[in-house]
């Protein structure tokens, strides 16, 4: 299932995490944008009740619609590699997959599209990447277990009073890019940006594309290191990367941000885990300017001077390795 909607910040708790983790409904996939709109998916089985609760909580002004019938498409690792995230939508563009939302980990990239373009994609993906498991889509194919044997395997019923992960970790001095794409075409433009920024030796430890309803317009938001290695400020450098390739975009920056990445375990199979973060960062009066749900790790952006605050609300809040705790959260 994938939703989309215009939220007010405030209301991204209350209205999106509560009801879903009130009735125990997995998150597999969950994108946020300041101001503008979220993107999530749940099992196929649970859409038509997740919707119903997003509904009855939404701001009448809110638009929703559900998109039966995705699967979710993953690539990793990718290491924060720029050049891999824009080959990856490349190949989805080739492969004419409508993405219906987009969001990377530190390790992953991952894309919801149509069930029925899985096979098209994949094909594309081994034409531009090498899987040392794997020949050929074929035998790709083949050694894919049935979706209910897959399910009985990995999903699993937690009853933690913490919630535990495997570690919290920061990365501060970002800067913050959006972009609006009015069509679906322009994505090629920004895969070849996204290229020519793995030439430069840049990273990109955050990505999400957040589709308009009815596929169109997207919403992009990325973070980059805000300076070079040698200490001058990179947003120029960004900026005339982008419009090289997307010449009639404007692109935004924020900056300074900072990012804070959750890893594992299992977060799709959890419930309740983007409700207790979100409630957290409320609590401590933290503004989330973005946020991705994708594989094993939850990536959030925040404002620069929010960081140490945010590190505390949630080293109190998650169970995580004491030496990735901050260390008014050891105490």
């Amino acid at each position: 299932m994938e939703s989309s909607s215009p939220l007010e910040d405030n209301r991204l708790g209350p209205s999106v995490c509560a009801p879903l983790a009130q009735q125990r409904l997995n998150l597999t996939f969950f994108t946020h944008v300041a101001g503008d709109r979220e993107v999530l998916c749940t099992a196929s089985h649970n859409g038509e009740a997740a919707l119903t609760l997003l509904q009855s909580q939404a701001d009448p002004a809110a638009s929703l619609a559900l998109q039966p019938g995705t699967s979710i498409l993953a690539v990793y690792p990718h290491d924060k590699r720029p050049e891999v995230i824009g080959t990856f939508i490349r190949s989805l563009a080739r492969a004419r997959v409508v993405i219906h939302g987009l969001a990377s980990s530190p390790s992953a990239i991952t894309a919801v599209l149509s069930s029925s373009r899985i096979k098209p994609a994949v094909e594309q993906l081994f034409e531009h990447f090498t899987f040392p498991g794997y020949a050929s889509p074929q035998e790709f194919f083949s050694a894919q277990a049935p979706p209910k044997e897959y399910l009985e395997k990995v999903v699993a019923t937690y009853q933690e009073k913490v919630t535990k992960v495997y570690w919290i970790i920061p990365q501060s001095d970002l800067d913050l890019w959006g972009i609006h794409i009015a069509t679906a075409d322009i994505l090629a433009g920004f895969a070849a940006a996204l290229m020519e920024m793995g030439e430069l030796g840049l990273a990109i430890p955050f990505l999400v594309a957040l589709p308009g309803l009815g596929g169109q317009e997207f919403i992009l938001s990325f973070s980059t290191a805000r300076r070079q290695p040698g200490g001058a400020d990179q947003g120029k450098e960004i900026r005339r990367v982008l419009k090289s390739h997307l010449p009639d975009l404007q692109p935004m920056r924020l900056t300074p941000v900072a990012g804070i990445f959750l890893h594992g375990p299992h977060f799709g199979d959890r419930y309740g885990i983007a409700h207790t973060l979100v409630t957290a960062l409320a609590q401590a009066h933290i503004s989330l300017l973005a946020l991705s749900c994708t594989i094993s790790t939850i990536s959030l952006i925040i404002r620069q001077h929010e960081l140490a605050a945010a590190q505390v609300i949630l080293g109190n809040t998650f169970a995580a390795p004491v030496e990735c705790a901050p260390a008014a959260a050891r105490g």
